[in-house]
């Protein structure tokens, strides 16, 4: 099998990594497949000045088997997607669902309070706000008029 080799993918992934902010939200992987993840679901992170929120998507998912943890400031959410039962049939012409279970983890940042953090579950998506320290928000200084 031939394969299209770009030299530059490599170098963009050193730079990104390298100049990449040492808090970074982005979510932690790696290249190697790992036999017991067969998928991850898609998530979206925001930051605002109060928090930080991570939205997954996880349609079809029972929230009894998701886990959300955090430690060190690293959260994690673990779970699995349940296949239905006699899900092995004759007759499929296309199958692209993804069963199994799932793990995403993400780095936090120094200046939120992972005490505090808060999850909730609406219409298919886990969103996930971790709140930013009082100290870490802007605040509005006041300039005395002489």
């Amino acid at each position: 099998m031939l394969v299209k080799w770009n030299p530059y993918t490599e170098i963009d992934k050193t730079f990104d990594n390298f100049f990449r902010r040492p808090f970074s939200l982005k979510p932690y992987w790696d290249d190697r497949k790992d036999e017991n993840v067969p998928w991850q679901p898609a998530v979206n992170v925001h930051e605002d000045k109060e928090k930080i929120s991570i939205d997954v998507q996880l349609p079809g998912i029972d929230m009894k088997d998701v886990n959300l943890s955090v430690n060190d400031h690293t959260l994690e959410i673990r779970g699995e997607r349940k296949a239905d039962s006699k899900e092995e049939k004759d007759g499929y012409h296309v199958r692209e669902f993804r069963y199994g279970g799932f793990s995403r983890t993400f780095k936090l940042p120094s200046y939120v309070d992972p005490e505090k953090v808060k999850a909730t579950y609406e219409r298919g998506v886990l969103t996930v706000n971790v709140p930013k320290h009082e100290k870490a928000k802007p605040r509005v200084v006041e300039i005395e008029a002489k």
